[in-house]
């Protein structure tokens, strides 16, 4: 049986890993999934450099690769409680536009570009 990899990654961007619905800069460990590889090479999460400081959320635990994404997910967190539903697809359209600004995907890694 292989040894569980003690190594620590992020999600680049919000996208839903197994169970988890993980958010931008939310650090975590890969599961035993077999699309693992194609989530790096295409730029949905990354390894977390070594040495890096990492940021707990102090409302749910949750670990993040930066202050700046911590804050975002603890506003995502309170803010969109509050939202109706038309409010709530409008943060959704911002977080999609705003990620696709800081963390656009490696489409030039595609199965089809290979």
């Amino acid at each position: 049986m292989a040894a569980a990899s003690t190594k620590k990654y992020y999600a680049r961007r919000a996208f839903d890993y197994g169970p988890q619905s993980l958010d931008r800069g939310q650090v975590f460990t890969l599961g035993d999934y077999p699309n693992n590889e194609r989530l790096i090479r295409l730029g949905y999460i990354a390894e977390v450099p070594r040495g890096s400081d990492t940021y707990i959320c102090e409302l749910d635990g949750a670990e993040f690769i930066g202050e700046a994404e911590r804050r975002a997910h603890g506003d995502k967190i309170t803010k969109r409680a509050a939202l109706d539903p038309d409010e709530q697809d409008r943060f959704d359209e911002r977080e999609e536009r705003i990620a696709n600004q800081v963390a656009p995907l490696y489409l030039d890694k595609t199965a089809a570009t290979a």
